[in-house]
């Protein structure tokens, strides 16, 4: 009982000691308790994605073309812009083209 009623008096002549210093403590608790539980859950991310990385590593690696498969059959071409504009401008005319009017929200409807 004795402990008790020193807090009282404690509060009564110092509100900061009843209130103040338990919420402070609550949200430094609570704030370091969140960030053990977020900091738990990335583990777990993190070690998911690594077994799935390591699974798709050795799926290549037994495959008939080897680990390199990918890289290999993705050769770069060579592109010529000037083709490019040339075969871009027989498909496209700019010169063929109507007007048409943009409806108005109202008139969406």
């Amino acid at each position: 009982m004795a402990g008790a009623s020193l807090y009282k008096r404690m509060g009564r002549m110092n509100p900061f000691m009843r209130y103040g210093m338990p919420m402070i403590t609550l949200t430094v608790l609570g704030s370091l308790g969140l960030s053990h539980l977020q900091q738990g859950r990335k583990d777990v991310a993190n070690a998911r994605d690594d077994r799935q990385w390591e699974a798709i590593a050795q799926q290549r690696s037994l495959s008939r073309e080897g680990p390199l498969a990918d890289f290999e059959s993705k050769k770069k071409k060579h592109i010529d812009l000037e083709e490019e504009l040339k075969a871009f401008q027989l498909k496209v005319d700019i010169n063929a083209f109507e007007y048409k009017a943009v409806p108005k929200p109202r008139q969406a409807e």
